[in-house]
């Protein structure tokens, strides 16, 4: 009898570890992420490097912590749980730079939401095709 409970081992006691755990990184570099965000706008209310435009970036920053969250969940899924290298720090890296355009030019909240469902669905099918081609 097996008592490990990695999901390498093949037991079914790893899969809801992995599960959280994934859960558990993508939040976490959402978090990061909508923390550095916020961070940013504060300094830019300080008048360096740009002014911000008035108005709260709360709306901003929880569309791109949901989508950052979504997309930290998708790169996680594709891989199996196990993740890939680098690859929190590219999702991170690219919700970072939609939360500091998207504070610095305040688009349409509705239009950043379709626009970032639309990356979020191309994401996911890239996933699904991921997860079959590399299927053991």
């Amino acid at each position: 009898m097996t008592t490990s409970t990695s999901p390498e081992a093949g037991t079914e006691h790893g899969k809801p570890r992995a599960a959280l755990a994934a859960l558990g990184s993508s939040a976490a570099v959402t978090a990061v992420v909508v923390a550095v965000g916020y961070a940013t706008y504060r300094w830019a209310a300080t008048g360096l490097p740009l002014e911000p435009l008035p108005g709260s970036p709360w709306p901003y920053l929880a569309t791109w912590g949901a989508l950052c969250l979504a997309w930290g969940l998708l790169l996680r899924w594709s891989t199996g749980f196990v993740g890939v290298e680098g690859g929190a720090q590219a999702v991170g890296a690219l919700a970072f730079a939609g939360v500091r355009t998207s504070l610095a030019h305040r688009p349409d909240l509705t239009l950043l939401w379709t626009y970032g469902a639309l990356a979020v669905a191309l994401a996911a099918a890239a996933a699904v095709f991921w997860r079959r081609r590399h299927r053991s």
